[in-house]
């Protein structure tokens, strides 16, 4: 019984730290290296795997068990180790790939993998050198691994990142206890529960040095800082000085204000001002190019992405009333509500409410409408150029999202959206203003152009779409506000600067003319959808070659870094899989096995690794969307993958193989039909509550992963009957395909479109039934 309370706490343990180290690498560098942290644990793992497999006498019989405890307490004394590494070290943000550059991120990934190779070889001790009941040592590690998933939200809810970390490594530690380790790993356990304790009650404990390698602790003055499941926020202390402005008018410089900076995850800005709560002080807030909506429209108004504050002061400016304000990130509205309520005065104002989640769920939901509806700056760099591929606030830039939000305005109600704008370089905004006239297009509108206007000062861009053609007053309006603040009018009805480009953009009236107006040899300005929900990424494949020919102003720059990225964390990986597990095995010689059966074999482990992941990363991307909380989404997926392909793997045991040889042609279709399913699923649920969201989420993936489940210990089964010493190649193959194939299925999702990531698993499980039958014929079952 303690073994496999040993080997269920040490998989809590190791999911835990898989989701805790997703959210790490989102402060610590750019979100473009979170998702790397599913990979990294499967690298992992899987070296873990073919160390003890190669490793010979050291592991069989007393000595596997003599070495279980040993390796479970290395993993729980290395998990706060790799972890406090990694804080004080900086990563760099691969500004032009140098040989240090790589050198930095290869070590950091080594420290970070180090735990889960130490987790790889206790779970493969604990499964196959134990001579314990097999079913009962794969379900406790099956449901540790599963609960792991979730208990990441209630810990980082009730703690903090390095807290959270602290508390895996002692619930590692119990679990080396159950397996054998000396009394003193209790100690060790408590010490480090003390430890997380303390560090959750200490303002400013142990957190994040270096973020997006910038030093957080000597270059702000923090006043307050919080972890949640979205973020690292911290709020400097007050500081006096000139007014905060986006994209500043003419007129500013005489403007103060007192201000507390909140930076998210290190990088993303926004400010928390002092006011004393009345409006007829936020006359500066006017002449920011970002308010330009409420020189328009007065009335009710919906602001999605409260942040600091600032839009809310902009409204009220305006004299507005209802202002319904939507934040995603629990942690600014706990800071609004709390420490800075009697600073900022927004939280309790008379016709502002402030609500928790994520926006176009809580639109979807809602019958409210709203003269104004505005999104200014809304990324948090977590979905910007320089995070394209992870998950957040793609889902707001998107033609479904934009519908939803379109239907929310009332009759000659304004959409308004500010996105950073290069004058001089490629601009996301020339994207923007394409997603704006495919969105009325679909909306049955003839002239686009005649319902969108954009301004821009500086570095910023505010792009306003109207349910009504704009009036003749509109425009006095806009005309007289851009000349007294000195803003340029782009776009808009009755004229704006000449730009061909732009002006082709606004000037279709159907999906074709608007996507020969958008075509680009190098860029990808076409309107983007959940299928394709990657707003920020706009580099095309094919111009690789140019990407830093291109200006590195705004976040253009960013986006061409974070491809790269891409590229070279495939090719890092690729040498970490030759280097850890193909290496040691082909050194150690083939299997006891003929050339043919060996090569089908692998065939067979290296699709269902492959197809896997193809499926898993997919899930992560179209559900992301539809949750509207990374960590949430990222925690439940995993979970649902987890324990639904070990409910499989269990029942794969009860039926005999010659019975389900048909059954990847099942799996192969079910993957398919995901194609499908889920648009739909999304479109008519999307108005529910989160949890109900959850549990329907958990239930699309159910029959994929028990089916998927079957795989491996089918392909085990076979391959064990042909050659035992074949085991440990299929194992790597597995897993070395499986880390490769993530980064892929990121890639493919980019250029090609989620739901190839579908079809191709779709077909690759298909295909898996002719090796199936290939090794069911030849082990003679």
């Amino acid at each position: 019984m303690k073994r496999l309370s040993g080997l269920f706490l040490v998989t809590v343990a190791t999911l835990v730290l898989e989701i805790l180290d997703s959210r790490l690498l989102s402060a610590l560098t750019w979100y473009h290296l979170a998702f790397f942290a599913v990979s990294l644990a499967m690298l992992g793992m899987a070296a873990g795997a073919v160390f003890v497999f190669l490793g010979g006498e050291r592991f069989e019989n007393d000595a596997a068990l003599e070495a279980l405890p040993k390796y479970a307490r290395w993993l729980a004394l290395s998990m706060p180790a790799t972890h406090l590494l990694n804080l004080v070290i900086p990563i760099p943000t691969l500004e032009t790939f140098s040989g240090m550059e790589l050198a930095a991120l290869t070590f950091s990934t080594l420290a970070l993998g180090l735990p889960f190779f130490l987790s790889g070889v206790v779970v493969t001790l604990a499964l196959t050198r134990t001579k314990g009941d097999i079913g009962k040592l794969y379900a406790a590690d099956l449901l540790g691994a599963s609960l792991g998933c979730l208990l990441v939200i209630p810990l980082l809810a009730a703690t903090n990142l390095t807290s959270a970390v602290f508390v895996a490594a002692a619930i590692a530690a119990i679990g080396a206890w159950c397996f054998g380790a000396a009394r003193s790993t209790l100690v060790l356990a408590g010490t480090l529960l003390v430890i997380a304790g303390i560090n959750t009650a200490v303002p400013q404990g142990l957190g994040v040095v270096y973020s997006k390698n910038r030093n957080l602790r000597t270059a702000l003055n923090v006043g307050w800082s919080a972890w949640n499941t979205h973020s690292y926020v911290i709020i400097t202390r007050p500081l006096e000085g000139a007014a905060y402005y986006w994209g500043a008018g003419k007129g500013t410089e005489g403007f103060e204000a007192t201000s507390s900076i909140v930076l998210i995850d290190g990088e993303a800005g926004t400010p928390i001002t002092k006011w004393d709560g009345d409006p007829a002080s936020l006359d500066w807030v006017s002449y920011d190019v970002t308010a330009l909506p409420y020189h328009l429209r007065h009335g009710a108004v919906g602001i999605i992405g409260v942040g600091g504050g600032r839009d809310v002061l902009a409204a009220l400016w305006g004299r507005n009333t209802p202002i319904t304000g939507i934040e995603i990130n629990d942690s600014l509205l706990r800071a609004l509500n709390g420490p800075y309520r009697d600073f900022a005065h927004l939280a309790g104002h008379p016709g502002v409410e402030l609500i928790h989640g994520e926006a176009r769920s809580v639109l979807s939901r809602s019958n409210q409408t709203f003269d104004v509806l505005q999104m200014s700056l809304i990324d948090t760099w977590a979905a910007t150029g320089a995070g394209a591929f992870t998950l957040s606030e793609n889902g707001l830039y998107t033609l479904e999202a934009w519908d939803v939000f379109l239907s929310r305005l009332k009759p000659g109600g304004v959409f308004s959206v500010s996105r950073w704008f290069a004058p001089t370089a490629t601009s996301e905004t020339s994207r923007l203003l394409a997603l704006a006239t495919a969105s009325l297009l679909q909306r049955g509108v003839a002239v686009p152009a005649n319902q969108v206007v954009m301004v821009a000062r500086g570095t910023v861009a505010t792009l306003m779409v109207s349910q009504a053609p704009f009036t003749d007053e509109d425009r006095r309006r806009i005309e007289t506000v851009a000349e007294e603040k000195g803003f340029r009018t782009l776009v808009a009805p009755w004229a704006g600067e000449p730009d061909a480009f732009l002006t082709r953009i606004v000037a279709s009236t159907s999906r074709k003319e608007l996507d020969l107006a958008t075509a680009s040899d190098d860029f990808d300005f076409s309107p983007p959808t959940d299928e394709r929900p990657f707003f920020f990424n706009t580099l095309k494949p094919g111009s690789y070659n140019r990407a830093y020919q291109v200006a590195r102003d705004g976040v253009m720059w960013g986006n061409l870094r974070a491809t790269w990225t891409l590229v070279a964390l495939f090719i890092l990986c690729f040498v970490l899989v030759l280097w850890i597990i193909v290496w040691p095995l082909a050194r150690r010689g083939l299997p006891a096995m003929d050339k043919g059966t060996f090569g089908v074999s692998v065939v067979y482990f290296a699709t269902i690794g492959a197809g896997f992941m193809l499926i898993q990363i997919p899930f992560l991307q179209r559900f992301s969307v539809y949750l509207g909380h990374p960590t949430y989404t990222l925690a439940v997926i995993l979970f649902s993958m987890i324990f639904f392909a070990g409910v499989g793997s269990y029942l794969s045991g009860r039926f005999p193989i010659k019975r389900l040889i048909h059954l990847p042609l099942v799996l192969g279709a079910a993957v398919l039909a995901m194609t499908f399913v889920i648009q739909p699923l999304i479109d008519a649920t999307i108005s529910l509550g989160l949890l109900a969201r959850c549990a329907l989420v958990v239930l699309a993936i159910a029959p994929i992963a028990t089916l998927a489940g079957f795989c491996f210990p089918m392909g085990m089964t076979l391959v064990g009957k042909l050659s035992s010493s074949a085991t440990a190649w299929m194992w790597g193959v597995n897993g070395a395909v499986g880390v490769l194939a993530s980064i892929a299925a990121v890639a493919i999702s980019m250029w090609l479109g989620i739901h190839m990531n579908f079809v191709i698993a779709g077909l690759l499980y298909l295909s898996l039934a002719l090796p199936l039958r290939v090794l069911s014929r030849r082990a003679g079952l």
